[in-house]
């Protein structure tokens, strides 16, 4: 299995996400970073079944969180995002922490969430 690992933003909006791979058979994914990387919430993702030779959704997430945290939110958008890029099932860890972090400061980690996501997911499709 390889890793494929992309960091985005400075200091306390700092974030990475690893992707690992079973060779075509799903990706691993975990995204953390902030001030204390953590596992604070967990999402799934398949591309959407097919019917009768019709494709009924791209892509189906499911979510679970740690109480009190926010991170599968974090995970879904990830894991949403690789499973829509690579066609594959994604299972994404995610937990980022800020203390106090403003709306505007939240924003910007939303940012540099889907940056290192993509750039992993990049990484991952041209090896």
């Amino acid at each position: 299995m390889k890793t494929f690992s992309a960091s985005a933003g400075e200091g306390r909006f700092s974030v990475t996400c690893e992707l690992r791979s079973t060779d075509g058979n799903g990706l691993a994914c975990f995204v953390y970073g902030g001030e204390l990387p953590h596992v604070g919430g967990h999402a799934l993702a398949s591309p959407g079944p097919k019917l009768h030779g019709e494709q009924l959704s791209h892509c189906d997430v499911w979510t679970a969180t740690v109480p009190g945290h926010k991170d599968a939110e974090a995970a879904a958008a990830v894991a949403r995002l690789v499973c829509l890029a690579t066609g594959e099932a994604v299972s994404c860890a995610a937990g980022i922490h800020v203390d106090h972090a403003s709306p505007e400061q939240i924003k910007i980690l939303l940012a540099n969430i889907t940056t290192a996501a993509q750039a992993a997911v990049d990484a991952y499709r041209s090896s």
